[in-house]
């Protein structure tokens, strides 16, 4: 299992522990696409790429110093594959409470 923390469309984010690839899917709503904010190193983003456009905008991102948009269900999750730590949720809060 894997810690991990979800973020809705006009919701609080809550952690959640994962056991794969498929469930990630599931939480997400369909194909997992990663995207990576700037000011987020060593956490990627899961999201669903089809989601753009059709679910409720999410909170914004900075990709390369490029702005973007989450949609849908966004899942944070250790760019290496680990669970996050207390830190890694604290950062990713932060991060959130800047965004949205």
């Amino acid at each position: 299992m894997i810690h991990v923390y979800v973020k809705r469309p006009h919701e609080a984010a809550f952690s959640y522990e994962v056991d794969g690839q498929g469930e990630l899917q599931e939480l997400v709503g369909g194909e997992i696409e990663v995207v990576v904010d700037d000011s987020l190193a060593g956490i990627s983003l899961i999201v669903n790429e089809d989601a753009r456009g059709v679910e409720a905008n999410n909170f914004p991102v900075t990709s390369e110093g490029y702005l973007d948009w989450v949609y849908g269900t966004c899942v944070f999750v250790k760019e290496d594959g680990r669970s996050l730590s207390d830190e890694d949720l604290q950062l990713i809060n932060q991060f959130l409470t800047a965004k949205v």
